[in-house]
């Protein structure tokens, strides 16, 4: 164990992790979990330290679970490295000096996981909340843009508190990871202290932009049933008028706006 470096993926569900999580799998210096046989190779998956993120609300309400967040405080830390570890290795080439995990929920947990592996560095991928919280309306149409939104809100506000403690860590974009693709991997690397050897092809741009339409159109609740969607649309619009009005100052705060993408909004 002593003998890698660790690095730990995380960031809202769809936001961009996986891409992310590929682009580093495919630098020669380093080892990303493989055939594993379970959902994108997220190492919550493989391991009985906390417990997985749809456990705790995800992907909707992870963040409004008091019980996500893990620091180097929880009682679990004791015998977490050991167990993790255990649970991993046979997916990682341990031939290879950076070992890295993906998994989600590792927005709320990074300072255990520093605890575990203090030889550890930490990417978040942040990804515009608007988008984020459509992409998750795909997987679960019960739940409100309104909960997403508060979702994405309370997961920041706890990474933001937790990157004072934590000792290397590093907060991306994935707008701007696809918008420039070379830069970004460069950086990632520089970042890593490797040396060049990621596939910045990984990285495509354009899968906000459907969402950012569906939203402006006030259509994200339409479905197949004509005689329901003019209701359906009411419902948007007023959801819609809503979240822009209470949320635009808070999403300010981490850099995103409901203006930037040539959105109405409310607020002031």
């Amino acid at each position: 164990m002593d003998d890698h470096r660790y690095v730990f993926i995380g960031g809202m569900p769809r936001s961009g992790t996986s891409a992310v999580y590929r682009l580093l799998g495919s630098h020669q210096e380093i080892s990303r979990l493989t055939n594993t046989r379970v959902i994108e190779d997220e190492g919550q998956w493989l391991q009985n330290v906390y417990p997985t993120g749809p456990e705790l609300g995800a992907p909707g309400r992870l963040g409004l679970n008091p019980l996500a967040h893990l620091t180097e405080s929880s009682p679990s830390l004791a015998t977490a490295r050991e167990r993790l570890f255990g649970a991993w290795a046979p997916y990682w080439d341990i031939s290879k000096p950076v070992l890295c995990e993906k998994s989600p929920p590792n927005i709320v947990r990074a300072r255990f996981l520093q605890a575990a592996f203090p030889a550890s560095s930490f990417i978040f991928v942040s990804r515009h909340p608007l988008a984020y919280s459509l992409a998750i309306r795909k997987w679960d149409w019960h739940v409100s843009v309104l909960t997403t939104i508060r979702n994405w809100l309370a997961c920041y506000r706890t990474l933001n508190e937790d990157l004072r403690f934590l000792h290397r860590a590093i907060v991306v974009r994935y707008d701007d990871l696809t918008r420039d693709p070379a830069a970004w991997t460069k950086k990632l690397e520089d970042f890593l202290e490797v040396g060049p050897g990621m596939d910045s092809t990984i990285l495509r741009p354009g899968h906000n932009d459907r969402y950012y339409r569906s939203w402006s159109a006030r259509d994200y609740r339409d479905g197949r049933e004509p005689l329901r969607n003019k209701a359906k649309h009411l419902l948007s619009l007023a959801e819609a008028e809503y979240v822009e009005w209470r949320y635009e100052r808070e999403i300010n705060a981490y850099g995103y706006s409901f203006r930037e993408f040539g959105l109405s909004t409310g607020a002031s």
